[in-house]
């Protein structure tokens, strides 16, 4: 006998794409080591500023816990003090891909205790890996990186499925050898809910210290102040809070970061005549035919199955009314219809995150509908079909300039 829920698919392959709130309430798991009476490891902690991190005893230039706190700094200093931020620390034994793995003793997931903690608040997951020994590489990358975007995707599917808070996870393009040819083409897999950063506000060679990681702080911060519809590189919000960004040694501007974008990575770039940095895009780790290949289609969707999931809870064991014929009375069709509807407008069209059709008076950004033909008194089954309309992106802007002698 099966417990009585609500249950949401993700329809994709609608868009057919060619080739505000607690929204930016993020997580990052980091590799890092206990600091006695004050910060324990596989322990969430909601932070909401630099004291807080002070209070942890997690500070600058510590050896196990240095990148954490430049990952933190970098979040504060993009995002703004006051941001809601959980942290967890894991032990340094711990690869990236078991952060999303089942432990072979207890069968939990290690980063299941942060999403849990936070209480379904988490959105996004931002990995921080720290070891200075030099990591085997496997097709360009650190040979743990694509295992971990596997591990990570099955998990958010499955815990989205478990527990009705979905998520996506930011990983780092841990040991990148520096050749993009060697990258595997991150559009063959389909890793709808992860996506891979390269690029640091450091060097990787610093003095006494070398780093494989990537600059996720500034990128979890970005995201964080963000609203779920707008992209992490939009210009208009102005360049990024770093002065300095690296690909490996090099400047990111004299690094071909057109060439990590056309792999699907998200990198650091600079537009000309443009003071500072920016991100270059915000692909996920799977086809640009899946609808929800770019991280604002993911935010967007996901904050529509929160807000319809929990408009649809209180309808759980509800009455149905049903017609002599076995068909659903379409008065209370119309009511849930109008309550998917309305809720959905109120959270996310009214602040700007749904494209409403501005020549249409009734238009919300959003459709519910619930097909009066169901025999739900056989069964107990009701199918909702909710649709919501995502905003285009100018992703290429193209200019015809010319002379003219008159202004007709």
């Amino acid at each position: 006998m099966n417990l009585p829920h609500v249950k949401i698919a993700f329809a994709n392959g609608e868009l057919q794409a060619i080739n505000t709130g607690s929204d930016g309430v993020l997580g990052i798991v980091a590799t890092a080591a206990a600091v006695s009476g004050k910060f324990e490891l596989n322990n969430p902690y909601q932070l909401r500023s630099m004291i807080d991190v002070a209070n942890l005893g997690i500070v600058k230039g510590s050896v196990d816990n240095g990148r954490l706190y430049k990952a933190l700094a970098e979040f504060y200093a993009e995002a703004g003090e006051g941001s809601e931020l959980w942290i967890m620390g894991m032990d340094a034994s711990i690869k990236v891909s078991e952060w999303f793995t089942p432990d072979g003793v207890t069968g939990i997931v290690p980063v299941q205790k942060l999403l849990d903690g936070a209480q379904g608040k988490i959105n996004g997951i931002i990995t921080c890996y720290n070891n200075t020994t030099a990591p085997t590489v496997l097709n360009g990358l650190g040979d743990d990186v694509i295992t971990a975007a596997n591990t990570a995707q099955s998990f958010a599917e499955d815990y989205t499925n478990r527990k009705y808070a979905p998520f996506f996870v930011i990983l780092e393009g841990w040991g990148f050898s520096g050749t993009i040819t060697d990258l595997p083409d991150l559009a063959t897999y389909n890793y709808n809910r992860v996506a891979i950063l390269i690029g640091d506000t450091e060097k990787q060679t610093q003095t006494g210290f070398t780093n494989y990681g990537s600059a996720v702080g500034i990128l979890a911060g970005r995201i964080s102040k963000n609203s779920v519809h707008v992209n992490i590189g939009r210009v208009l919000d102005g360049a990024l809070s770093n002065t300095y960004a690296y690909v490996l040694d090099e400047a990111a501007e004299l690094f071909d970061f057109e060439g990590l974008n056309d792999k699907g990575y998200l990198c650091f770039r600079f537009h000309q005549s443009k003071a500072g940095y920016y991100f270059s895009d915000d692909h996920l780790a799977t086809a640009v035919e899946d609808d929800y290949h770019f991280l604002t289609r993911r935010r967007t969707i996901d904050k529509a199955y929160r807000v319809a999931y929990n408009i649809l809870l209180d309808y759980l064991l509800d009455t149905v009314p049903i017609n002599s014929d076995g068909s659903i009375q379409v008065p209370w069709i119309k009511s849930v219809e109008g309550s998917v509807e309305n809720g959905i407008a109120a959270r996310m069209t009214a602040h700007g995150e749904l494209s409403a059709d501005s020549t249409l008076v009734d238009d919300k950004g959003v459709k519910c509908f619930v097909d009066p033909n169901q025999d739900v008194a056989a069964n107990g089954e009701l199918a909702i079909v909710v649709q919501v309309r995502p905003y285009g992106y100018a992703r290429y802007i193209e200019v015809k300039l010319g002379f003219t002698i008159n202004n007709e």
